[in-house]
């Protein structure tokens, strides 16, 4: 009885019985004869050695910088194992034109994914070494993020160096604070902050500064007004330089002319004054700045001034009105005795002349002159109902 003999699959090098047709792993077919099975061992063994010399060359070759003897090399060895990992590495060494696997990391121009023999020996790789391959691509990536970000830290830099204007300092903060956790970004960002706040308030002060410069040769009400202004802008960036002192001294001369300037109104309301209205609103000017000179004072008096007016006003008023009432009842009997005088004497005349057409009509003058004075007698009659 023949013992059954376990040999190496050529194929993937697992174990299985020499009686086998095919590889219960992989499927590859296998030989009967078990001396074929060994021989094929054998050359598989020898074929891994040839490989392994033909990488030890190759590398060699690519230390000199021989790159196309090194490519050359690689594919003998891919021609063995075309499932070798290390001659796909080696092959993308040959491809970035550089040295060993260190200078690969440090000089790829792109993720090492986006690579087809990288791919392919991450594929074939196994165990540790599929990891370190692995891990040479994250080593890129994160060489990608750093230089990106010194990139912007370097910009941050130069935008703060030059920076003129608070926008110029908010927009290398910006940058900086982008990176935060990149170097020293975040504390030169707070910097730029800083240097941007303290460029705002040396605008804000010099505006300030303006409105005090434009007083000369104004009016008192016009610098009232600048004065005042700049005391706002003062007191917006009262922790600046001699800002909190320069307000006070605004509002000091600012409430100063306010106060003399509305005490000149007042006083010219009160000598035009005329009326009840006009007065009161000369007394509430001074009461606008009680304690000022004499303004109380004047207040008052407008007050009792504007009183008096007032009183004069409606007494003139009721005297007004009484003369005219009189005025009035004397038309109405003035128009009522003209209106008999008429009466009766136009009441005469009628009466006197339908007298008259009587007359002649009972002398016998005709129907006509009887019809006549009949017409007048009631004219008359008509006008008097009229009338009353």
């Amino acid at each position: 009885m023949r013992v059954v003999a376990l040999v190496n699959c050529p194929e993937c090098q697992k174990e299985i019985s020499d009686q086998s047709q095919n590889c219960i792993h992989c499927g590859f077919p296998m030989v009967n004869d078990f001396k074929d099975h060994h021989l094929i061992n054998v050359l598989a063994k020898n074929d891994e050695k040839r490989g392994k010399n033909l990488m030890i060359r190759a590398k060699l070759e690519l230390e000199e910088k021989e790159y196309t003897k090194a490519e050359e090399l690689t594919e003998k060895a891919l021609e063995l194992d075309p499932k070798l990992p290390e001659a796909y590495l080696l092959k993308l060494l040959v491809l970035l034109q550089v040295s060993d696997e260190r200078e690969m990391v440090a000089s790829a121009d792109r993720p090492l994914t986006e690579y087809m023999d990288y791919n392919r020996a991450l594929r074939f790789a196994k165990g540790e070494e599929h990891e370190r391959i692995r891990e040479y691509n994250r080593e890129v990536l994160e060489r990608f993020e750093k230089e990106k970000h010194e990139k912007t830290y370097q910009k941050g830099i130069a935008a703060m160096e030059h920076a003129m204007t608070e926008e110029d300092y908010e927009g290398a903060a910006a940058k900086l604070e982008s990176i935060s956790e990149y170097k020293d970004a975040l504390e030169l960002s707070k910097e730029a902050r800083r240097r941007g706040e303290a460029e705002k308030q040396e605008k804000v002060y010099l505006q300030a500064v303006e409105r005090l410069e434009l007083v000369k040769d104004k009016e008192p009400e016009t610098v009232a007004s600048l004065l005042q202004e700049a005391g706002v802008l003062f007191q917006s960036i009262e922790n600046y330089k001699d800002a909190k002192e320069r307000k006070k001294e605004c509002e000091e001369k600012a409430l100063g002319l306010h106060q003399e300037v509305t005490y000149q109104k007042g006083m010219e309301k009160k000598e035009a004054a005329r009326y009840e209205q006009e007065f009161q609103e000369a007394a509430k000017l001074f009461y606008r700045i009680t304690g000022y000179k004499d303004a109380d004072s004047l207040a008052k008096e407008c007050e009792e001034q504007g009183k008096k007016v007032g009183n004069d006003y409606l007494e003139t008023l009721l005297k007004k009105r009484k003369r005219r009432r009189i005025l009035k009842k004397t038309l109405k009997v003035a128009l009522v005795v003209i209106i008999l005088v008429v009466l009766v004497l136009g009441g005469l005349t009628n009466f006197t002349y339908s007298l008259e057409e009587y007359h002649n009509l009972q002398q016998g003058q005709g129907e006509y002159l009887w019809q006549e004075a009949i017409e007048q007698i009631k004219n008359w009659f008509a006008y008097a109902y009229n009338i009353f």
